[in-house]
C-alpha cells in the first residue's frame, strides 16, 4: 500500500493546482487520474479517431472527451492527465463582478472578494492573454453582434495559448523565467478541443502539473477510484484500471488527507457511491446532488453550404459578445476534418415545453430533411460550421439522484432530475443568434445537441452538486473545502461552485483551488528554492 500526505483524485484544474501547491509546501502528494497520459504528438489528428478522442472504456476508447448522457442531461467533460485542460477551448475569463458577488458564498469569502488575488495568480500560471488571431469565425461573431445590437460588447477572448505572429516557432519557456518546459507557438489550426498536437495550448501539464512533478508529486494515470474508506487518522482509497472487466487490476493507496477533484460527474458519483452503496462515508450531507447548474448554457450554431468557408482557422474560441446583461455568446470551432460532432446536431428546434419539444424536433427534422441530410453527408463540416456557446447567469438548477438507471445498464449511477424547475433548453436569444448566423453564412441553423431537441439540457460546463456553505444542511463542504462530517476529506473542483457564472468556469475553478491550497502551511519550513518565477 502506497502512503502519502495527500491523495488527489483527478488531475483537472482543481487537482493540478492542489498537487502543485501542496508539493511546493513539502507534502508527499499522489494524483490518481482515470484517464491516460498524452504527449503532444499522441493527440488525435481529428475527432474521427475516436480511440484517442472519445472516452468510452467499454468499447476500448481511452480519449480525452467524455460524453455522459443522463435522463434530462448530456454533459461534455474532459479525461486524462491534465483533465479538462486537454479538451477545453482555452478560454479563461473572470465572471462579471455583479455575477460573482451575488453568488451564495460562505461568509468568509466576502461576497467573492477573497478570490481576487487568486484570480491574478491563476492568470499568471495559465498564461492568460487576449487572443491576437481574429479570423473568419471571429468576424462572423462581430457581424452577429451588429445584428443583435451589441457591437460595442464584441471583444477577443482571454485565452491560455502561446501566440505569436511567428506561427509554429519553437521557443524556450516563455512563462516561468526559463524553469518551465520549452514550447511551440500557435499555428491557428483550430485543434484546441481535440488535443493540441502543436504544444501551444497552456494545458495543466505545462504549468501546474509540471511543477508538481518537479517537487515530487507522483501521478498515476489509468487509475480510477472506486472506494474511499476512513482508516484511523486518514483514508484508504481503492482503485481499478478502467476498461478491465474480467481481469481487474486493483491498487490500494493510503493518505492522511484526500482531495476529490474528479469534476462534477466524477466527484458526485464517488460521493453518492461511498455514502449510499458502500456506506463508507455515511455522514455526507443530504445536500449532495442538489444545486446542479449547467452554467445556463445552450449549444446552437449553423453550417454553411458554401465550400469556400474557412471557419476552422484560429483558436477554439476567439471572440465573444454580450447581447444582454445576463448572456454571453462565444463562437466555437473544430479543426479541418474533425466532423465527428456533427453526429450530435439536429435542425434548430423551436422553443417549447419538455413535453412538446420532441414533437417540434420531429417536425423540424421532417421539414428540413433534404437540407439536413445534405449537411450530414457532405464533407468539410468543421470548416463550414460554427457552434455558438451561449451562457447565462440566470439561476436555474437541477439535482442528481443515485439509483439504477438505463443509461448505466441498470446498474446504479447518477440520474438528472429537473423536478419542477423550468430550465430553458431553447434560450430565445440563442435561437435568434443561430438564425442570424445561418443567414449570414448562407447555411442551416442547428441545435448542437440531440438532447436539446428532446427537451433536455446539454452543457460543457457542469457546476455544483457539492457546494460550499456555512450550513451543513444546505451545503456539502465548508469554507475550507472540507466535507461536513468527514475531517480530512476535501473537494476542489467545479462541484463546489454555488451558482451559474455566465462565463467558462476554468479560471474560477483554478482561483478556488489556489485559495484552498493557500490555507495549508508548509510541512517543512526549511524547504527552499520551491518558488515559481514569472517571465517579464
Amino acid at each position: 500500500m502506497d502512503e502519502f500526505d495527500f491523495l488527489i483524485i483527478g488531475s483537472g484544474f482543481g487537482g493540478s493546482v492542489s498537487a502543485c501547491r501542496l508539493a511546493q509546501k513539502g507534502y508527499s502528494v499522489a494524483v490518481l487520474e482515470k484517464g491516460r497520459e498524452f504527449k503532444d504528438h499522441e493527440f488525435p489528428k481529428s475527432n474521427w479517431n475516436i480511440g484517442r478522442f472519445l472516452w468510452a472504456p467499454f468499447i476500448k476508447c481511452f480519449g480525452i472527451q467524455s460524453i455522459t448522457v443522463l435522463k434530462n442531461l448530456m454533459v461534455l467533460h474532459g479525461v486524462g492527465v491534465g483533465g479538462g485542460s486537454l479538451v477545453y477551448a482555452n478560454t479563461l475569463l473572470r465572471p462579471e463582478d455583479d455575477v460573482l458577488n451575488k453568488l451564495p458564498w460562505p461568509k468568509s469569502f466576502l461576497n467573492g472578494d477573497k478570490l481576487t488575488s487568486h484570480y491574478s495568480t491563476a492568470e499568471k500560471m495559465l498564461g492568460v492573454k487576449e487572443n491576437i488571431f481574429l479570423e473568419e469565425n471571429d468576424e462572423e461573431i462581430r457581424s452577429l453582434s451588429k445584428a443583435l445590437g451589441c457591437e460595442a460588447t464584441f471583444k477577443p477572448t482571454q485565452v491560455g495559448v502561446l501566440m505569436s505572429e511567428s506561427l509554429g516557432e519553437n521557443v524556450k519557456d516563455p512563462y516561468f523565467d526559463g524553469d518551465g518546459p520549452d514550447r511551440t507557438t500557435c499555428t491557428k489550426c483550430g485543434g484546441c478541443m481535440i488535443g493540441c498536437r502543436v504544444g501551444a495550448k497552456n494545458t495543466l501539464v505545462k504549468n501546474y502539473l509540471y511543477f508538481a512533478r518537479k517537487w515530487g508529486a507522483i501521478i498515476y494515470p489509468n487509475t480510477q477510484v472506486d472506494m474511499i474508506r476512513p482508516d484511523g487518522d486518514g483514508y484508504v482509497v481503492f482503485s481499478k484500471r478502467p476498461g478491465r472487466f474480467f481481469l481487474k487490476e486493483k491498487r490500494v493507496f493510503k493518505a492522511k488527507k484526500v482531495i476529490l477533484s474528479a469534476g462534477v460527474m466524477g466527484t458526485i458519483d464517488l460521493l453518492f457511491k461511498n455514502r449510499d452503496e458502500y456506506r463508507t462515508l455515511p455522514n455526507i450531507s443530504n445536500a449532495l446532488g442538489l444545486n446542479i447548474r449547467t452554467n445556463g448554457e445552450s449549444l446552437v450554431g449553423a453550417t454553411s453550404f458554401e465550400s469556400h468557408r474557412e471557419l476552422s482557422r484560429g483558436i477554439a474560441i476567439g471572440a465573444q459578445i454580450k447581447p444582454d446583461e445576463h448572456t454571453k455568446i462565444e463562437g466555437v470551432r473544430y479543426p479541418v476534418g474533425s466532423d465527428f460532432m456533427k453526429l450530435l446536431t439536429i435542425p434548430l428546434t423551436p422553443k417549447g415545453s419538455r413535453v412538446k419539444r420532441p414533437f417540434y424536433m420531429l417536425k423540424s427534422l421532417i421539414a428540413s430533411f433534404p437540407k439536413f441530410t445534405r449537411m450530414i453527408l457532405s464533407s468539410g463540416w468543421a470548416n463550414r460550421s460554427m457552434i455558438l456557446l451561449v451562457m447565462q447567469s440566470v439561476d436555474t438548477k437541477l439535482k442528481f439522484h443515485y439509483k439504477r438507471t438505463f443509461f448505466k445498464g441498470f446498474s446504479k449511477g447518477l440520474v438528472g432530475d429537473l423536478g419542477s424547475e423550468t430550465m430553458e433548453t431553447s434560450i430565445p436569444v440563442a435561437q435568434e443568434a443561430a438564425r442570424i448566423l445561418s443567414k449570414n453564412i448562407e447555411g442551416m441553423p442547428l441545435n448542437c445537441s440531440v438532447e436539446a431537441g428532446l427537451g433536455s439540457v446539454a452543457t460543457a460546463h457542469i457546476l455544483g452538486g457539492a457546494v460550499l456553505g456555512d450550513d451543513k444542511d444546505l451545503s456539502v463542504v465548508n469554507d475550507k473545502n472540507e466535507v461536513h462530517g468527514h475531517p480530512g476529506l476535501y473537494i476542489c473542483d467545479a462541484s463546489i461552485i454555488p451558482g451559474n457564472l455566465a462565463v467558462n468556469p476554468s479560471l474560477t475553478i483554478t482561483a478556488l483551488a489556489e485559495k484552498f491550497s493557500s490555507e495549508f502551511i508548509n510541512k517543512d519550513e526549511s524547504i527552499k528554492n520551491r518558488e515559481i518565477r514569472f517571465s517579464n
